[in-house]
């Protein structure tokens, strides 16, 4: 099997075409970058294309999707937009799917959950939690065209993940090694994409750097990375343009005027740390970033989710309308 992620990608386009083959994509960032609504809109943006998508939440006690959709994830996936279904992939409910699937007599199974002690051994064994999240999504690829994760923030992601190369260690032998192989192989996998959200903002480049060199040092990289640089405005003045609102800028005007200059300065500024985040990510993250502008002023989640799925779908020549969310 060919693994996309383990050589040197070439920083050229962001490559998102390689969405359409996808089997699992994993989205994750630093707090704050609009993770969910991301994962959101990627969801739909496949969906829209007749894939049967499901959008899971990894063991989320807050369920972010909530206020993306209007409907609180359960463990049971839920259609809420055609082709589109979200859930929570909880701890309870996957720790007795995951004893299913390991052990096929229905009343040992019982009998073990019957067990408070046996409980809370498997509650606390370090990795268990992971192990069994992670094979959760791989059954859903069973049932679904494709799985959208929204993970974590990325430190504890990545910790989610590297736990197959952990338990690798601990287990020599048996079903649980054989387990923990197979989620291995899913994770560097051609068809599994990793999304990483990102701002222009110079901690949050950083953390994504760092993010994608710990990730490609574990070899836990299947098909090419994907930066999503959100919240972001690509250069739109021409130089002699820029000067004229420098010097705008240090002239004493009325107040609606002088707010107007202070937000062209500020799209400035954002238009100066998109330029650096796109150079920096191309050259120490060797990935092209899909640049994502702001949401309108007063979005909700859901129309914010929306005009990410329209830009990304742009990208991909998939009408606006496609990916409406009504």
């Amino acid at each position: 099997m060919k693994r996309a992620g383990q050589g040197r990608p070439d920083a050229d386009v962001p490559d998102l075409q390689g969405l359409r083959d996808a089997r699992l994509v994993m989205v994750t960032g630093k707090g704050g970058t609009g993770k969910s609504t991301s994962a959101s809109a990627i969801a739909r943006l496949l969906a829209s294309q007749g894939r049967r998508v499901c959008l899971a939440e990894l063991d989320s006690q807050r369920a972010a999707l909530t206020a993306v959709f209007g409907h609180e994830p359960t463990f049971s996936p839920e259609e809420v937009l055609p082709n589109l279904w979200v859930m929570n992939i909880t701890w309870p409910e996957s720790l007795v799917a995951w004893l299913r699937t390991m052990i096929p007599v229905g009343r040992i199974v019982k009998a073990i959950l019957a067990n408070d002690t046996v409980r809370q051994f498997l509650d606390f064994v370090p990795g268990s939690r992971e192990v069994v999240g992670l094979t959760v999504m791989q059954e859903l690829q069973r049932r679904f065209d494709v799985v959208v994760v929204d993970m974590p923030a990325s430190g504890h992601a990545f910790s989610t993940l590297d736990i197959t190369r952990s338990a690798l260690g601990l287990f020599r032998g048996g079903p649980v090694r054989a387990r923990v192989e197979a989620l291995r192989d899913m994770l560097r996998d051609d068809h599994t994409r990793l999304v990483v959200v990102a701002l222009p903002e110079d901690m949050v480049v950083n953390e994504t750097v760092e993010t994608l060199e710990r990730f490609r040092d574990a070899q836990l990289l299947g098909g090419r990375p994907l930066v999503l640089l959100n919240r972001a405005l690509p250069p739109s003045l021409t130089t002699p343009e820029r000067i004229v609102m420098d010097r705008l800028g240090a002239l004493s005007m009325g107040e609606a005027a002088g707010d107007l200059i202070a937000a062209g300065q500020w799209d400035l500024e954002r238009e100066a740390a998109t330029e650096d985040a796109v150079v920096r990510l191309a050259e120490a993250a060797r990935v092209q970033p899909v640049v994502v502008s702001p949401a309108p002023a007063g979005a909700d989640p859901a129309r914010t989710a929306e005009h990410i799925a329209a830009q990304l779908g742009r990208a991909m020549g998939v009408g606006r309308e496609e990916v409406a969310w009504t």
